[in-house]
């Protein structure tokens, strides 16, 4: 089966697997010409193929969400991935908070960067026309509960600023 390409180095597959929709079943499909696959072209040529000319491989943890799927993993109600918006990157030979403070310089017109728990970060875009908000986040948990701050920071400066 050819791959569909989104961009130079990324491809539609990238996006659409996850061993949670495979253990419960949940169809991945997403057709050429969607407004979901519309909108994951779009992140991948305006938001992640820049950074990975910058950084190197990319590797998604969490592309594209059917709402049944960000239902089974218990995701926001409000969730970007779900309209193929939103992607959880990890960049070989780069930290989270190297990728994070990347896109902060970028330049790039994204809509949410979240430096998630020290482990990935969450890249959002709007869709074509919209004006993104910029916005820069870190995510920690602290004390059981997940703190959201404003701006990148490494994860003990989260912590400490938010406990």
């Amino acid at each position: 089966m050819k791959r569909q390409p989104l961009s130079r180095n990324f491809y539609l597959d990238e996006f659409t697997r996850s061993q949670t929709a495979a253990r419960h079943g949940i169809d991945m499909t997403v057709a050429p010409g969607s407004e979901v696959y519309r909108n994951l072209k779009l992140l991948a040529e305006l938001a992640l193929q820049p950074a990975r000319d910058a950084l190197g491989p990319i590797f998604i943890s969490s592309g594209y969400r059917p709402v049944a799927l960000n239902r089974a993993i218990g995701g926001s109600s409000t969730s970007a991935h779900v309209h193929g918006l939103a992607a959880d990157i990890a960049v070989s030979g780069h930290s989270p908070l190297e990728v994070a403070r990347w896109f902060e310089a970028s330049g790039i017109a994204f809509d949410q960067v979240i430096h998630e728990f020290g482990q990935w970060v969450h890249v959002g875009i709007v869709p074509e026309g919209q004006v993104p908000r910029q916005q820069l986040l870190t995510a920690a948990r602290v004390k059981g509960r997940t703190a959201y701050l404003y701006g990148i920071h490494s994860m003990a400066e989260a912590i400490r600023r938010a406990g």
